[in-house]
């Protein structure tokens, strides 16, 4: 038999081809005329059926309707698993069907462990299954760290002298030894030797002790090399230090990795650090783009590539700071990035949000051309200017801490939606660079119950429900011409919703994952709730960025939209669920804020 259905995508493309030809032996093709009972309440279900023309309404004993399903949908998978149905599925108009009947699905189920995990788990699991195989995962991402990519532990005393370490590094030819003293295990590199001897004041028989560096930063044997790597670039380290049950097992070098495995993201991160001027940055700052669509097309995790470009943007941003600034200015106000980019949640480049903490007002002459500088080298990295004017380079975002405090008490006293929005800006903010004592104090100053009166957290968790969910009554995704602002439907409301708990409950994290996993520790969420949320919005920052690489334009980070007839059904199946949870999310705020009494 011909099958006229794409096959060819996940939850079908899980099985294997002598699976897949099987199943399409045992599919039959149904008709179903305009208002035909398809299914019905209690009754036990046939099989899978597949949508092939027309549509099918779902709803409940009462009439309530509950979806819609179009070409390529599938239904009533939980019928089948609990033995019958607890909706009704009616033909709207005149429908044809494929039909598995419920014991070769069954069979298919037990036969294939993908496809069997796929219907019968939740939301998260569901897409993890689909980013994987949509993904050509490549070997680095799936690697692990093992005694095939560490090397073993060299220590010595802390008495050993330079000029012995150096030639245990020569022999062995390693570039770094730990040193086990009195206030612990620190280490020491080959560059640390080079800078005591040659440009500080140690002598070759010095003690190693006196130049070693504490605090290690470590990663835990079993996980992913991918993780160790953004740990490197987070730090502005060559090597991190492996951990087993608390005991060091070992190291993981840079080199060692690259020379196995290829990435990248090692370049970018080198190009910044050994940036010699701001043409050297703009050169990296260009490549991060290419970089963003290898890790996606190689299937690396939405939260992965999140975590390394926040890293690398954030770095991009210190080093210009550290190349334009002069070195007694440094200290005297820091810049702050905000939104998307202070959640952490940025991956294509947006319009810059950013503002700056003044020490001292005196010191806003010396500061004011250096931010000009500063935001043109933004705009030479490719973010472009924010249409709202939340800038350093504008009066209203460039404050002493005292001035922040003042304007601070200004929004949320007014209780209004700009100021509110304002508020929920400069909520997400994030020091980069510059002195982050400045900030320390402001941030406590709107973390005061006094401050968070339940008026001012329903003023402020309003904005929340000004964009409409993208469904209709019918359970369906909303078009507009074709397209849904993802933004607006799904990201905004779920990322506002959740600011509006953490500011209620004085939450200090930013990113929006973090905020969720605080909210459910505090039991103001619960768990079906924090984990709907967090897979919903990973879902959404997924297919967004998967259209934006898509997009040939300008700027595709700035872009909202998605086509919604390129997505897959399997893909517009977990974009109705998502949005789904995002409706029923806006339903907990109206009902905690009471929101239901504003106009």
């Amino acid at each position: 038999m011909s099958i006229q259905i794409n096959l060819d995508q996940p939850p079908f493309s899980f099985l294997a081809e002598e699976q897949l030809q099987w199943l399409i032996s045992r599919l039959d093709l149904v008709f179903f005329p305009t208002g035909a009972a398809i299914l019905d309440i209690g009754q036990a279900s046939p099989g899978l059926f597949i949508v092939y023309k027309g549509i099918v309404e779902e709803t409940d004993d009462d009439g309530q309707v509950f979806s819609q399903y179009g070409k390529e949908d599938l239904f009533d998978v939980r019928a089948i698993l609990e033995s019958a149905c607890k909706h009704r599925y009616v033909a709207v108009e005149e429908t044809l069907c494929y039909l598995l009947k419920t014991a070769d699905f069954v069979q298919l189920l037990n036969t294939s462990s993908d496809f069997s995990i796929y219907f019968k788990t939740d939301l998260g699991t569901q897409q993890s299954l689909v980013e994987q195989q949509d993904g050509d995962v490549s070997e680095f991402i799936l690697s692990r760290i093992d005694s095939d990519t560490m090397r073993a532990p060299v220590y010595v005393t802390g008495q050993t002298s330079l000029a012995r370490v150096a030639a245990m590094m020569d022999e062995q030819k390693y570039d770094a030894v730990l040193v086990k003293t009195t206030e612990g295990v620190g280490i020491v590199t080959g560059t640390d030797l080079l800078r005591a001897v040659l440009l500080g004041d140690s002598d070759r028989n010095d003690k190693v002790g006196d130049i070693a560096q504490f605090g290690l930063i470590t990663v835990e044997q079993g996980d992913f090399l991918f993780n160790a790597l953004i740990k490197m670039t987070q730090h502005h380290i060559e090597r991190v230090v492996v951990m087993h049950d608390d005991v060091i097992v070992g190291t993981l070098e840079l080199m060692d990795m690259l020379s196995a495995f290829s990435t990248h993201s090692h370049v970018i991160a080198m190009r910044i650090e050994q940036a010699k001027n701001v043409q050297d940055l703009v050169v990296a700052a260009g490549r991060l783009d290419v970089l963003i669509r290898s890790l996606s097309g190689q299937g690396v995790k939405i939260i992965a590539i999140m975590s390394l470009i926040t890293t690398l943007n954030r770095r991009l941003i210190q080093r210009a700071f550290e190349l334009v600034v002069p070195e007694r200015l440094q200290s005297r106000f820091c810049i702050l990035v905000l939104g998307s980019e202070g959640c952490g949640e940025q991956i294509l480049k947006t319009d810059q949000d950013n503002a700056v903490i003044l020490k001292d007002d005196h010191d806003r002459e010396a500061v004011m051309p250096i931010l000009h500088k500063l935001h043109q080298i933004l705009l030479d990295f490719g973010y472009p200017p924010c249409p709202g004017g939340v800038m350093f380079i504008n009066d209203a975002w460039i404050h002493t801490v005292e001035g922040w405090q003042q304007r601070v008490g200004r929004w949320l006293q007014a209780s209004t939606p700009e100021p509110m929005m304002n508020m929920a800006i400069f909520m997400d903010a994030e020091v980069v660079c510059g002195n982050p004592d400045l900030f320390r104090g402001l941030k406590s100053h709107w973390q005061t119950p006094a401050l968070r009166s339940s008026v001012t957290s329903a003023w402020f968790a309003r904005p929340a429900l000004q964009f409409e969910t993208p469904l209709t009554l019918l359970g369906k995704i909303r078009e507009d011409h074709g397209t849904i602002d993802i933004k607006k439907g799904g990201i905004f409301p779920l990322v506002h919703g959740v600011r509006a708990l953490a500011f209620e409950y004085g939450i200090s994290d930013t990113g929006t994952l973090d905020r969720i996993d605080r909210l459910l520790a505090l039991n103001v969420l619960d768990a079906e709730v924090a984990q709907g949320l967090k897979d919903a919005l990973i879902l959404f920052l997924r297919i967004r960025l998967r259209q934006q690489l898509e997009r040939e334009v300008e700027n595709p980070g700035l872009t909202q939209k998605l086509q919604l007839a390129t997505l897959r059904s399997v893909d517009r199946s977990l974009l109705r669920h998502g949005l789904h949870r995002v409706k029923k999310f806006k339903q907990l705020l109206v009902s905690h804020y009471h929101l239901e009494n504003f106009g």
